[in-house]
Protein backbone atom coordinates (compact mmCIF):
# COMPACT_ATOMS: atom_id res chain seq x y z
CA UNK A 1 0.00 0.00 0.00
CA UNK A 2 1.15 3.54 -0.88
CA UNK A 3 0.70 5.32 2.42
CA UNK A 4 1.06 8.80 0.92
CA UNK A 5 -1.85 8.19 -1.42
CA UNK A 6 -3.91 6.71 1.37
CA UNK A 7 -3.32 9.76 3.59
CA UNK A 8 -4.22 12.03 0.65
CA UNK A 9 -7.48 10.06 0.12
CA UNK A 10 -8.28 10.26 3.82
CA UNK A 11 -7.76 14.05 3.88
CA UNK A 12 -9.94 14.46 0.78
CA UNK A 13 -12.74 12.36 2.26
CA UNK A 14 -12.62 14.29 5.55
CA UNK A 15 -12.78 17.54 3.57
CA UNK A 16 -15.99 16.26 1.99
CA UNK A 17 -17.42 15.42 5.40
CA UNK A 18 -16.59 18.88 6.72
CA UNK A 19 -18.12 20.47 3.62
CA UNK A 20 -21.41 18.64 4.18
CA UNK A 21 -21.33 19.45 7.89
CA UNK A 22 -20.94 23.24 7.38
CA UNK A 23 -23.75 23.51 4.79
CA UNK A 24 -26.93 25.24 6.04
CA UNK A 25 -29.57 22.86 7.32
CA UNK A 26 -32.13 23.97 4.72
CA UNK A 27 -29.81 23.51 1.74
CA UNK A 28 -29.77 19.68 1.68
CA UNK A 29 -31.87 17.03 3.39
CA UNK A 30 -30.16 14.45 5.62
CA UNK A 31 -30.67 11.67 3.03
CA UNK A 32 -29.00 13.76 0.30
CA UNK A 33 -26.13 14.57 2.62
CA UNK A 34 -25.48 10.82 3.23
CA UNK A 35 -25.83 10.08 -0.48
CA UNK A 36 -23.27 12.78 -1.29
CA UNK A 37 -20.80 11.34 1.23
CA UNK A 38 -21.23 7.84 -0.21
CA UNK A 39 -20.64 9.04 -3.78
CA UNK A 40 -17.70 11.19 -2.64
CA UNK A 41 -16.03 8.26 -0.86
CA UNK A 42 -16.62 5.94 -3.86
CA UNK A 43 -15.14 8.38 -6.35
CA UNK A 44 -12.07 8.98 -4.17
CA UNK A 45 -11.63 5.22 -3.65
CA UNK A 46 -11.78 4.58 -7.42
CA UNK A 47 -9.21 7.29 -8.07
CA UNK A 48 -6.97 5.95 -5.29
CA UNK A 49 -7.21 2.40 -6.67
CA UNK A 50 -6.46 3.47 -10.24
CA UNK A 51 -3.40 5.48 -9.25
CA UNK A 52 -2.12 2.63 -7.10
CA UNK A 53 -2.47 0.05 -9.89
CA UNK A 54 -0.73 2.35 -12.30
CA UNK A 55 2.20 2.88 -9.96
CA UNK A 56 2.55 -0.85 -9.39
CA UNK A 57 2.36 -1.42 -13.15
CA UNK A 58 0.07 -4.42 -12.82
CA UNK A 59 -3.57 -5.06 -13.61
CA UNK A 60 -6.20 -5.11 -10.95
CA UNK A 61 -6.77 -8.58 -9.57
CA UNK A 62 -8.97 -10.31 -7.07
CA UNK A 63 -7.26 -10.18 -3.65
CA UNK A 64 -8.44 -13.72 -2.97
CA UNK A 65 -6.45 -15.04 -5.91
CA UNK A 66 -3.34 -15.01 -3.77
CA UNK A 67 -4.77 -17.89 -1.73
CA UNK A 68 -4.86 -20.19 -4.76
CA UNK A 69 -1.66 -19.10 -6.48
CA UNK A 70 1.13 -21.67 -6.62
CA UNK A 71 3.79 -19.66 -8.41
CA UNK A 72 6.10 -17.57 -6.24
CA UNK A 73 5.76 -13.81 -6.49
CA UNK A 74 9.52 -13.21 -6.28
CA UNK A 75 10.74 -10.97 -9.07
CA UNK A 76 14.12 -11.93 -10.56
CA UNK A 77 16.21 -8.86 -11.20
CA UNK A 78 18.66 -9.37 -14.09
CA UNK A 79 22.27 -8.71 -13.28
CA UNK A 80 24.71 -7.93 -16.09
CA UNK A 81 28.25 -9.21 -15.72
CA UNK A 82 31.21 -6.90 -15.94
CA UNK A 83 33.75 -6.70 -18.69
CA UNK A 84 35.41 -10.00 -19.42
CA UNK A 85 32.88 -11.91 -17.38
CA UNK A 86 30.28 -14.37 -18.56
CA UNK A 87 26.74 -13.08 -18.39
CA UNK A 88 24.93 -14.25 -15.33
CA UNK A 89 22.18 -16.77 -15.89
CA UNK A 90 19.03 -15.30 -14.38
CA UNK A 91 16.83 -18.31 -15.04
CA UNK A 92 14.81 -19.18 -11.92
CA UNK A 93 16.08 -22.17 -9.98
CA UNK A 94 12.86 -24.16 -10.35
CA UNK A 95 13.00 -23.75 -14.13
CA UNK A 96 16.60 -25.01 -14.14
CA UNK A 97 15.55 -28.03 -12.10
CA UNK A 98 12.72 -28.80 -14.54
CA UNK A 99 15.12 -28.50 -17.45
CA UNK A 100 17.63 -30.87 -15.84
CA UNK A 101 14.86 -33.35 -15.10
CA UNK A 102 13.56 -33.21 -18.70
CA UNK A 103 17.10 -33.67 -20.02
CA UNK A 104 17.62 -36.68 -17.75
CA UNK A 105 14.37 -38.28 -18.89
CA UNK A 106 15.30 -37.64 -22.53
CA UNK A 107 18.65 -39.41 -22.03
CA UNK A 108 16.93 -42.32 -20.29
CA UNK A 109 18.56 -41.71 -16.92
CA UNK A 110 16.54 -42.05 -13.73
CA UNK A 111 15.67 -39.18 -11.42
CA UNK A 112 18.19 -38.92 -8.53
CA UNK A 113 16.84 -40.16 -5.21
CA UNK A 114 17.32 -38.45 -1.86
CA UNK A 115 18.35 -40.76 0.97
CA UNK A 116 16.77 -39.78 4.29
CA UNK A 117 18.69 -40.39 7.53
CA UNK A 118 17.70 -43.65 9.18
CA UNK A 119 16.44 -43.71 12.75
CA UNK A 120 15.24 -46.66 14.86
CA UNK A 121 11.83 -45.21 15.70
CA UNK A 122 10.37 -48.29 17.40
CA UNK A 123 13.46 -48.88 19.54
CA UNK A 124 13.59 -45.21 20.54
CA UNK A 125 9.92 -45.23 21.57
CA UNK A 126 10.58 -48.32 23.67
CA UNK A 127 13.64 -46.69 25.25
CA UNK A 128 11.70 -43.48 25.98
CA UNK A 129 9.00 -45.54 27.65
CA UNK A 130 11.64 -47.07 29.93
CA UNK A 131 12.77 -43.58 30.92
CA UNK A 132 9.22 -42.36 31.56
CA UNK A 133 8.45 -45.40 33.71
CA UNK A 134 11.63 -44.67 35.70
CA UNK A 135 12.98 -48.19 35.26
CA UNK A 136 16.04 -49.25 37.30
CA UNK A 137 19.33 -47.76 36.18
CA UNK A 138 20.91 -51.08 34.98
CA UNK A 139 17.91 -51.77 32.74
CA UNK A 140 18.08 -48.31 31.16
CA UNK A 141 21.83 -48.66 30.60
CA UNK A 142 21.26 -52.01 28.90
CA UNK A 143 18.64 -50.46 26.60
CA UNK A 144 20.86 -47.46 25.85
CA UNK A 145 23.87 -49.62 24.95
CA UNK A 146 21.65 -51.57 22.53
CA UNK A 147 20.07 -48.58 20.78
CA UNK A 148 23.14 -46.35 20.31
CA UNK A 149 24.71 -48.53 17.54
CA UNK A 150 21.38 -48.31 15.66
CA UNK A 151 21.16 -44.53 16.00
CA UNK A 152 24.82 -43.93 15.09
CA UNK A 153 25.49 -46.56 12.43
CA UNK A 154 29.11 -47.45 11.83
CA UNK A 155 30.28 -45.49 14.87
CA UNK A 156 32.17 -46.50 18.00
CA UNK A 157 31.44 -44.86 21.31
CA UNK A 158 31.83 -44.76 25.07
CA UNK A 159 29.53 -43.61 27.86
CA UNK A 160 31.43 -42.15 30.83
CA UNK A 161 29.96 -41.29 34.21
CA UNK A 162 31.31 -40.12 37.55
CA UNK A 163 31.84 -42.49 40.45
CA UNK A 164 32.94 -41.37 43.92
CA UNK A 165 35.69 -39.16 42.51
CA UNK A 166 34.20 -36.14 40.74
CA UNK A 167 37.41 -35.52 38.79
CA UNK A 168 37.46 -38.91 37.07
CA UNK A 169 34.95 -40.36 34.64
CA UNK A 170 34.67 -44.12 34.34
CA UNK A 171 33.48 -46.11 31.35
CA UNK A 172 29.97 -47.53 31.85
CA UNK A 173 29.90 -49.28 28.47
CA UNK A 174 31.35 -49.01 24.98
CA UNK A 175 30.02 -49.99 21.55
CA UNK A 176 31.38 -50.35 18.03
CA UNK A 177 34.33 -52.24 16.61
CA UNK A 178 37.04 -49.70 17.43
CA UNK A 179 38.64 -48.58 20.68
CA UNK A 180 38.53 -44.80 20.76
CA UNK A 181 39.34 -43.79 24.34
CA UNK A 182 40.63 -44.97 27.72
CA UNK A 183 38.48 -46.77 30.34
CA UNK A 184 39.03 -43.86 32.75
CA UNK A 185 39.50 -40.22 31.79
CA UNK A 186 39.88 -36.93 33.60
CA UNK A 187 37.15 -34.36 33.01
CA UNK A 188 39.79 -31.84 31.90
CA UNK A 189 40.61 -34.12 28.94
CA UNK A 190 37.19 -33.52 27.33
CA UNK A 191 36.36 -30.11 25.88
CA UNK A 192 32.62 -30.72 26.25
CA UNK A 193 32.89 -30.45 30.03
CA UNK A 194 33.98 -26.80 30.05
CA UNK A 195 31.92 -25.75 27.04
CA UNK A 196 28.77 -27.56 28.30
CA UNK A 197 27.81 -28.32 24.69
CA UNK A 198 28.50 -30.84 21.94
CA UNK A 199 32.08 -30.66 20.65
CA UNK A 200 32.70 -31.89 17.08
CA UNK A 201 36.14 -32.83 15.75
CA UNK A 202 36.68 -33.09 11.99
CA UNK A 203 39.98 -34.92 11.55
CA UNK A 204 39.92 -34.44 7.77
CA UNK A 205 40.72 -30.77 8.30
CA UNK A 206 44.51 -30.40 8.74
CA UNK A 207 43.98 -27.09 10.54
CA UNK A 208 41.70 -28.70 13.10
CA UNK A 209 42.92 -29.18 16.65
CA UNK A 210 40.68 -31.40 18.78
CA UNK A 211 39.86 -30.16 22.25
CA UNK A 212 39.17 -33.72 23.46
CA UNK A 213 42.54 -35.17 24.36
CA UNK A 214 41.14 -38.56 25.37
CA UNK A 215 40.25 -39.42 21.74
CA UNK A 216 43.75 -40.45 20.74
CA UNK A 217 43.21 -44.08 19.67
CA UNK A 218 41.43 -43.29 16.39
CA UNK A 219 41.82 -39.64 15.35
CA UNK A 220 40.14 -39.92 11.94
CA UNK A 221 36.75 -39.13 10.42
CA UNK A 222 34.56 -37.32 12.91
CA UNK A 223 34.14 -37.44 16.68
CA UNK A 224 31.42 -35.95 18.87
CA UNK A 225 31.50 -35.46 22.64
CA UNK A 226 28.40 -34.38 24.55
CA UNK A 227 27.93 -33.73 28.29
CA UNK A 228 25.28 -35.78 30.07
CA UNK A 229 23.50 -33.16 32.18
CA UNK A 230 20.21 -32.60 33.95
CA UNK A 231 18.86 -30.00 36.36
CA UNK A 232 22.16 -28.07 36.19
CA UNK A 233 24.21 -31.10 37.26
CA UNK A 234 26.93 -32.85 35.25
CA UNK A 235 26.77 -36.66 35.34
CA UNK A 236 29.01 -37.84 32.52
CA UNK A 237 30.03 -37.69 28.87
CA UNK A 238 28.91 -39.54 25.74
CA UNK A 239 31.55 -39.68 23.03
CA UNK A 240 31.38 -41.29 19.58
CA UNK A 241 33.69 -41.57 16.57
CA UNK A 242 32.91 -42.52 12.96
CA UNK A 243 35.27 -42.88 10.00
CA UNK A 244 32.65 -41.81 7.45
CA UNK A 245 29.09 -40.55 7.87
CA UNK A 246 26.37 -42.80 6.38
CA UNK A 247 24.77 -41.77 3.09
CA UNK A 248 22.15 -39.07 3.51
CA UNK A 249 23.41 -37.94 6.93
CA UNK A 250 25.37 -34.87 7.93
CA UNK A 251 27.32 -33.85 10.99
CA UNK A 252 24.41 -31.55 11.90
CA UNK A 253 21.95 -34.45 11.87
CA UNK A 254 24.30 -36.42 14.13
CA UNK A 255 24.56 -33.46 16.49
CA UNK A 256 20.77 -33.35 16.65
CA UNK A 257 20.55 -37.05 17.45
CA UNK A 258 23.36 -36.73 19.98
CA UNK A 259 21.56 -33.87 21.71
CA UNK A 260 18.33 -35.84 21.82
CA UNK A 261 20.01 -38.88 23.42
CA UNK A 262 22.02 -37.05 26.09
CA UNK A 263 19.09 -34.77 27.00
CA UNK A 264 16.68 -37.67 27.56
CA UNK A 265 19.26 -39.75 29.42
CA UNK A 266 20.50 -36.77 31.45
CA UNK A 267 17.00 -35.97 32.73
CA UNK A 268 16.53 -39.63 33.68
CA UNK A 269 19.80 -39.65 35.66
CA UNK A 270 18.84 -36.37 37.35
CA UNK A 271 15.51 -37.85 38.40
CA UNK A 272 17.22 -40.96 39.76
CA UNK A 273 19.69 -38.78 41.63
CA UNK A 274 16.88 -36.76 43.22
CA UNK A 275 15.13 -39.93 44.35
CA UNK A 276 18.32 -41.24 45.97
CA UNK A 277 18.86 -37.93 47.75
CA UNK A 278 15.28 -37.84 48.97
CA UNK A 279 15.50 -41.39 50.26
CA UNK A 280 18.85 -40.70 51.92
CA UNK A 281 17.57 -37.55 53.59
CA UNK A 282 14.42 -39.30 54.76
CA UNK A 283 16.51 -42.05 56.42
CA UNK A 284 19.24 -39.88 57.96
CA UNK A 285 19.29 -37.58 60.94
CA UNK A 286 20.00 -33.99 59.93
CA UNK A 287 22.16 -33.09 62.93
CA UNK A 288 24.38 -36.14 63.35
CA UNK A 289 24.33 -37.57 59.82
CA UNK A 290 23.60 -41.03 61.25
CA UNK A 291 20.69 -43.11 60.04
CA UNK A 292 17.45 -42.52 61.92
CA UNK A 293 15.09 -44.74 63.90
CA UNK A 294 13.08 -45.68 60.82
CA UNK A 295 16.15 -47.03 59.07
CA UNK A 296 17.22 -48.91 62.21
CA UNK A 297 13.84 -50.63 62.43
CA UNK A 298 14.06 -51.76 58.80
CA UNK A 299 17.65 -52.96 59.24
CA UNK A 300 16.76 -54.78 62.46
CA UNK A 301 13.87 -56.58 60.74
CA UNK A 302 16.22 -57.80 57.98
CA UNK A 303 18.88 -58.80 60.49
CA UNK A 304 16.38 -60.79 62.57
CA UNK A 305 15.20 -62.64 59.47
CA UNK A 306 18.77 -63.63 58.61
CA UNK A 307 19.56 -64.50 62.23
CA UNK A 308 16.60 -66.89 62.45
CA UNK A 309 17.55 -68.50 59.15
CA UNK A 310 21.23 -68.97 60.00
CA UNK A 311 20.98 -69.28 63.79
CA UNK A 312 23.25 -66.28 64.49
CA UNK A 313 22.98 -63.71 67.33
CA UNK A 314 22.37 -59.97 67.17
CA UNK A 315 23.75 -57.40 69.58
CA UNK A 316 22.38 -53.96 70.42
CA UNK A 317 23.87 -51.05 72.37
CA UNK A 318 21.78 -48.10 73.55
CA UNK A 319 23.71 -45.09 74.85
CA UNK A 320 23.15 -41.55 76.06
CA UNK A 321 25.44 -38.75 77.23
CA UNK A 322 25.33 -38.18 80.98
CA UNK A 323 25.65 -34.38 81.01
CA UNK A 324 23.55 -33.20 78.08
CA UNK A 325 21.16 -31.32 80.36
CA UNK A 326 24.08 -29.62 82.11
CA UNK A 327 25.64 -28.56 78.78
CA UNK A 328 22.33 -27.16 77.59
CA UNK A 329 21.64 -25.20 80.79
CA UNK A 330 25.21 -23.94 81.23
CA UNK A 331 26.50 -23.30 77.70
CA UNK A 332 23.31 -23.30 75.61
CA UNK A 333 21.65 -25.62 73.16
CA UNK A 334 24.46 -25.24 70.60
CA UNK A 335 26.98 -26.74 73.03
CA UNK A 336 24.64 -29.72 73.51
CA UNK A 337 24.27 -30.18 69.76
CA UNK A 338 28.03 -29.83 69.23
CA UNK A 339 28.76 -32.59 71.72
CA UNK A 340 26.10 -34.86 70.21
CA UNK A 341 27.56 -34.26 66.76
CA UNK A 342 31.11 -35.02 67.94
CA UNK A 343 29.92 -38.29 69.49
CA UNK A 344 28.14 -39.28 66.27
CA UNK A 345 31.26 -38.62 64.17
CA UNK A 346 33.48 -40.75 66.43
CA UNK A 347 31.10 -43.62 67.06
CA UNK A 348 31.75 -45.39 63.71
CA UNK A 349 35.47 -45.55 64.56
CA UNK A 350 34.83 -47.79 67.57
CA UNK A 351 32.63 -50.37 65.86
CA UNK A 352 32.88 -52.78 62.90
CA UNK A 353 32.08 -51.82 59.31
CA UNK A 354 28.98 -54.02 59.28
CA UNK A 355 27.62 -52.48 62.50
CA UNK A 356 24.95 -49.79 62.13
CA UNK A 357 25.05 -46.66 64.33
CA UNK A 358 21.92 -44.50 64.41
CA UNK A 359 20.22 -41.68 66.26
CA UNK A 360 17.40 -43.49 68.03
CA UNK A 361 15.93 -40.62 70.07
CA UNK A 362 16.54 -36.98 70.89
CA UNK A 363 19.40 -37.75 73.28
CA UNK A 364 19.84 -41.46 72.52
CA UNK A 365 22.11 -43.21 70.05
CA UNK A 366 21.97 -46.88 69.17
CA UNK A 367 24.31 -49.41 67.58
CA UNK A 368 23.05 -52.57 65.87
CA UNK A 369 25.64 -55.36 65.76
CA UNK A 370 24.58 -58.20 63.42
CA UNK A 371 26.26 -61.50 64.34
CA UNK A 372 27.60 -60.22 67.69
CA UNK A 373 26.89 -62.29 70.82
CA UNK A 374 26.60 -61.01 74.40
CA UNK A 375 30.35 -61.02 75.12
CA UNK A 376 31.36 -59.17 71.94
CA UNK A 377 28.58 -56.62 72.36
CA UNK A 378 29.69 -55.94 75.98
CA UNK A 379 33.30 -55.52 74.86
CA UNK A 380 32.29 -53.08 72.12
CA UNK A 381 30.17 -51.07 74.57
CA UNK A 382 33.08 -50.83 77.04
CA UNK A 383 35.40 -49.59 74.30
CA UNK A 384 32.93 -46.87 73.32
CA UNK A 385 32.50 -45.82 76.97
CA UNK A 386 36.27 -45.65 77.54
CA UNK A 387 37.01 -43.67 74.36
CA UNK A 388 34.33 -41.05 75.02
CA UNK A 389 35.29 -40.74 78.68
CA UNK A 390 38.71 -39.46 77.58
CA UNK A 391 37.38 -37.24 74.79
CA UNK A 392 37.87 -33.48 74.97
CA UNK A 393 36.07 -31.23 72.48
CA UNK A 394 37.08 -27.62 71.82
CA UNK A 395 34.08 -25.27 71.84
CA UNK A 396 35.28 -21.71 71.48
CA UNK A 397 37.36 -21.07 74.59
CA UNK A 398 35.74 -23.98 76.39
CA UNK A 399 36.61 -27.68 76.55
CA UNK A 400 33.56 -29.94 76.51
CA UNK A 401 33.62 -33.41 78.08
CA UNK A 402 31.05 -36.09 78.80
CA UNK A 403 30.59 -39.69 79.90
CA UNK A 404 28.14 -42.30 78.65
CA UNK A 405 25.53 -44.62 80.10
CA UNK A 406 25.19 -47.71 77.92
CA UNK A 407 22.73 -50.61 77.84
CA UNK A 408 23.40 -53.95 76.14
CA UNK A 409 20.88 -56.54 74.93
CA UNK A 410 21.23 -59.49 72.55
CA UNK A 411 19.08 -61.75 70.42
CA UNK A 412 18.00 -64.47 71.16
CA UNK A 413 19.16 -64.39 74.78
CA UNK A 414 17.19 -61.30 75.83
CA UNK A 415 14.49 -60.95 73.19
CA UNK A 416 12.61 -62.77 70.43
CA UNK A 417 11.37 -59.76 68.41
CA UNK A 418 12.71 -56.44 67.22
CA UNK A 419 10.47 -54.47 69.57
CA UNK A 420 11.60 -56.54 72.57
CA UNK A 421 15.28 -56.12 71.71
CA UNK A 422 15.16 -52.31 71.47
CA UNK A 423 12.96 -52.03 74.57
CA UNK A 424 15.22 -54.21 76.74
CA UNK A 425 18.39 -52.42 75.52
CA UNK A 426 16.79 -49.07 76.39
CA UNK A 427 15.84 -50.33 79.87
CA UNK A 428 19.44 -51.45 80.44
CA UNK A 429 20.67 -47.97 79.43
CA UNK A 430 18.29 -46.32 81.89
CA UNK A 431 19.51 -48.70 84.57
CA UNK A 432 23.15 -47.68 83.88
CA UNK A 433 22.19 -44.03 84.25
CA UNK A 434 20.29 -44.69 87.49
CA UNK A 435 23.22 -46.65 89.00
CA UNK A 436 25.63 -43.72 88.73
CA UNK A 437 26.26 -43.17 84.99
CA UNK A 438 29.51 -43.76 83.09
CA UNK A 439 28.94 -47.50 82.97
CA UNK A 440 27.64 -50.40 80.88
CA UNK A 441 24.64 -52.45 82.04
CA UNK A 442 23.80 -55.75 80.37
CA UNK A 443 20.24 -57.02 80.28
CA UNK A 444 19.48 -60.29 82.00
CA UNK A 445 17.74 -63.16 80.28
CA UNK A 446 14.07 -62.30 79.83
CA UNK A 447 11.13 -64.44 80.84
CA UNK A 448 9.98 -64.88 77.28
CA UNK A 449 13.38 -66.20 76.20
CA UNK A 450 13.54 -68.66 79.08
CA UNK A 451 10.18 -70.25 78.13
Amino acid sequence: MNWKLYILWLISFLAGVIFVYVLPDDSLSPSLRYLFLGIWGTVLGAIFNAITLKLNNRPKEDPFDVLTKNDPETQFVPVVGGKGQDPIDNTPAFQKAEAVEEESLAKGTSKPTIVAPEFPDDEWIDFSRELLHNRPFPEVIRKLSAILPKIFKGASGVLYMYSNNQDELHQIFSFGEHKISDPTINRAECASFDSAKIVVADYSDPQHVSGCMHLHYRPQGYSLCAPVEGLEEHFGILTIQVDELPQGETIESWKTKMSMVVTAFGLFVANQNLQIRFKTQSLRDQLTGLVNKRYLEEALTRSLSEARRHGTPIGMIMLTMDNLEYLKNTHGVHAEEQMLWELAQRLPRYIRTEDIPCRYGENTLCVLLPGADKVRTQQRAEKIRHEIENLQVAYGKLILQTTLSLGVATYPENAKTAAELTSIAEQAMQQASALGKNRVCTAQASVSSEN
